[in-house]
């Protein structure tokens, strides 16, 4: 007897017990944008799962596949534009969105959602119109074109006989704004399209009055002012100091990046006025030549200028307060700055200038424009002012070995040079010998054998010593020379004596250096610093010094 064995029946793939959106997408035969619209109309179940559906829930969805496609159509909606798209294809018309709201008003399609506040018409409606609806949408073409017809020609038979504000404002002489004035004031209206009808800017034309009071109310700048007098730009200049005109209004115009200025507009009326003034020889105005004095100088008691009030309020405070003053124009901004050197008690104080300068109506006109003290460069000369005394101070530069390229290196000096600063003198310029062989390191020229027979730091710092005794020591590198003499001094096993003192030592205002000496040999650094204390000390602008007697700072 022979024994079968059982043989199993072939079977599918497994089915998931959960699927996604995927993987129910296809099970259903819908592409994915249909099982996401299927959830926003709640046709199908949310998910009951973390993952996405159940088996069974996946199964009962499946059963009402082609329920739930039915569904989705017969909603499925688009905007006015899309669906006229749409109703030209099916209904063979070339329709138009306003065609879509009025077929919607007869009642043939249906608004099936809305999307950003805008109706979404009925795509099942649209494909399958009536014969009814395909009658009302042919109708609604048609009286559309016809209605385009008609103002196409009314449009073209204005446009025949009417101009644009710009050929309207040509064809009058004026400008656009002059026009738009005009029409505000009701003298003329514009029609269908922002035009004006020729002929009544014809009959504008023929109105005398209106047209001088356009012309006179027309604002010009300075140039043309002196074109419409025929005169030159330094004949302008004595009529406005004469005060026979002042201007009407100001417009700012930008110069450079950050400046702006005001520039003075005048009516044409206002010119045109100065040509009837008494006792004015405009005729020989315009008959002078280019570089000879105009006539109209005998008219004006000429008004000083801001920058020669401004100095003349710097000399006077000079004066009264005894000490130096500059007064420097800032081109960049176009105002002015005001800083002086201090007495022995720190006066004149800022508040106290301010209070003179207010008290001063020839110049308090200009206050705002006027910067009183604290100037960085005010800061600057003050310091650097002292330093110029015979004897007061001096400056000192070093050159170092570089970075170290092993541990047990140093960056030690290998050059230094003091120069004094008020007479310019070269009071030591000596190469130092480090205490390890430079190597590798070249510092920008110098080499080991150009150091053989220069003295180590512990014979050259006594020197150092000398020339800076009694003195202020300014350091080309505030920070970087001083901490060198230190860390060399101290690893010669010698003492720093007044070089270790903070007070022997003079930085520049802020701590910055004033110039760049970076692979500088000393020497040429010292000088170069010791000419940029000299800048410094000179302040800025022009320079007053106090006439009488007394103390000068």
């Amino acid at each position: 007897m022979t024994n079968h064995s059982d043989e199993s029946e072939p079977t599918g793939p497994a089915r998931p017990p959960v699927v996604n959106s995927t993987q129910l997408a296809d099970e259903l035969g819908f592409p994915m944008w249909m099982v996401k619209r299927a959830q926003e109309l709640g046709l199908m179940p949310a998910r009951d799962a973390s993952r996405g559906w159940s088996r069974a829930v996946a199964d009962d969805v499946a059963a009402r596949a082609q329920q739930i496609r039915e569904a989705i159509e017969d909603r499925e909606g688009l905007g006015a534009h899309r669906l006229a798209e749409e109703l030209s294809a099916s209904a063979s018309c070339a329709a138009r969105k306003a065609d879509v709201l009025a077929l919607a008003e007869r009642g043939f399609l249906r608004v099936v959602g809305e999307y950003n506040g805008f109706p979404l018409y009925s795509v099942t409606d649209a494909r399958a119109l009536s014969g009814a609806g395909r009658e009302a949408l042919a109708e609604i073409v048609r009286a559309r074109e016809e209605q385009e017809v008609r103002r196409e020609a009314e449009w073209q038979a204005w446009v025949a006989v009417s101009m644009t504000p710009a050929d309207a404002a040509d064809r009058l002489g004026w400008r656009v704004t002059e026009l738009e004035k005009v029409a505000t004031e009701g003298v003329i209206s514009a029609g269908l399209g922002g035009r004006f009808a020729t002929a009544d800017l014809d009959v504008l034309a023929s109105d005398e009055d209106v047209c001088e009071r356009v012309c006179g109310d027309r604002l010009i700048g300075s140039e043309a002012a002196c074109g419409l007098l025929e005169i030159r730009p330094s004949d302008w200049k004595y009529v406005l100091d004469a005060g026979w005109i002042t201007p009407t209004t100001y417009v700012q115009s930008q110069v450079g990046r950050r400046r702006w200025i005001d520039i003075p507009m005048f009516t044409t009326r206002d010119v045109e006025a100065l040509r009837d003034l008494p006792g004015v020889p405009w005729e020989e105005v315009r008959a002078v030549r280019p570089g000879a004095p105009s006539p109209l100088r005998e008219f004006v008691s000429r008004q000083p200028s801001r920058a020669e009030l401004v100095h003349a309020f710097a000399g006077a405070l000079a004066d009264r307060h005894h000490v130096e003053v500059w007064a420097h124009h800032d081109e960049r901004t176009g105002c002015w700055e005001l800083d002086w050197m201090r007495d022995d008690q720190g006066e004149p104080a800022a508040g106290t200038v301010s209070a003179e300068l207010r008290a001063d109506p020839a110049v308090a006109q200009f206050a705002s424009d006027i910067r009183l003290g604290d100037t960085l460069w005010g800061r600057r000369a003050r310091w650097a002012r002292p330093l110029l005394v015979d004897g007061a101070g001096v400056v000192l530069c070093t050159r170092t070995s570089g970075p170290p390229n092993a541990e047990d290196l140093a960056d030690e000096i290998v050059e230094v040079a003091v120069v004094d600063i008020a007479s310019g003198a070269v009071l030591l310029d000596r190469r130092v010998r480090p205490g390890s062989p430079l190597g590798e390191r070249r510092v920008h020229g110098i080499r080991d054998e150009d150091l053989e027979q220069a003295l180590p730091w512990e014979k050259v710092l006594p020197m150092v010593r000398r020339v800076t005794s009694q003195r202020l020591i300014v350091p080309c590198r505030p920070e970087r020379d001083r901490s060198s003499v230190a860390a060399d001094t101290e690893r010669s096993g010698k003492r720093l004596m007044h070089l270790g003192s903070a007070e022997s030592w003079a930085s520049p205002p802020q701590g910055r250096q004033l110039e760049s000496v970076a692979g500088w040999p000393a020497l040429r650094g010292a000088v170069s610093v010791r000419e940029a204390l000299v800048r410094l000390a000179k302040g800025r602008g022009r320079s007053h010094l106090p006439q009488g007697p007394g103390r000068h700072g």
